[in-house]
């Protein structure tokens, strides 16, 4: 089966776009474990090495992270205690963009999860409410059910983001 140029650069521009907001989403997670006590309190949950994977079907995007030693990190070769697996690259980024909300994308089969429910409800808790932070009021207003409250300012976030 032939791909058209045109889909060829579409997917890899979505494929990127993807990569870019999953680090950012990263780094909104890191900062928040460390200065908003909702996040922080849901991480503490986690056990010791905990890793979590996104990633797509067929391997486009391959994201972990890893919370060690009190610390939320990229992971890299570790093995998932949770995986979230996207059917394509076009659905992960439009999640990642705001057009697609977790509950709909769940409520869709538009991706497989291995792990515990519980632990995965856990991190769509803290993607939410990092995503509360990091994204505009019209972007979340569709895919969140409501805006998180904030405890600290959206610069002191970024600042604190970008500095890390």
């Amino acid at each position: 089966m032939k791909i058209s140029m045109k889909k060829k650069i579409s997917s890899f521009i979505k494929i990127h776009i993807s990569k870019i907001v999953l680090f950012f989403l990263g780094r909104g997670i890191q900062t928040l474990y460390q200065n908003d006590t909702i996040v922080h309190h849901e991480i503490e949950n986690w056990k010791e090495n905990f890793v979590i994977q996104i990633t797509t079907e067929n391997h486009d995007i391959n994201w972990k992270i890893q919370k060690k030693n009190g610390k939320i990190i990229r992971a890299f070769g570790e093995k998932e205690d949770l995986s979230i697996s996207f059917k394509s690259a076009d659905i992960l980024f439009r999640l990642v963009t705001g057009r697609l909300g977790v509950a709909q994308a769940y409520a869709q089969h538009r991706f497989l999860l291995k792990g515990e429910i519980r632990e995965a409800m856990s991190f769509v808790r803290v993607i939410d409410r990092t995503e509360g932070y990091l994204f505009p009021k019209f972007m979340t207003k569709g895919i969140l059910k409501e805006i998180p409250k904030r405890e600290k300012s959206i610069l002191e976030v970024y600042g604190r983001l970008l500095l890390q």
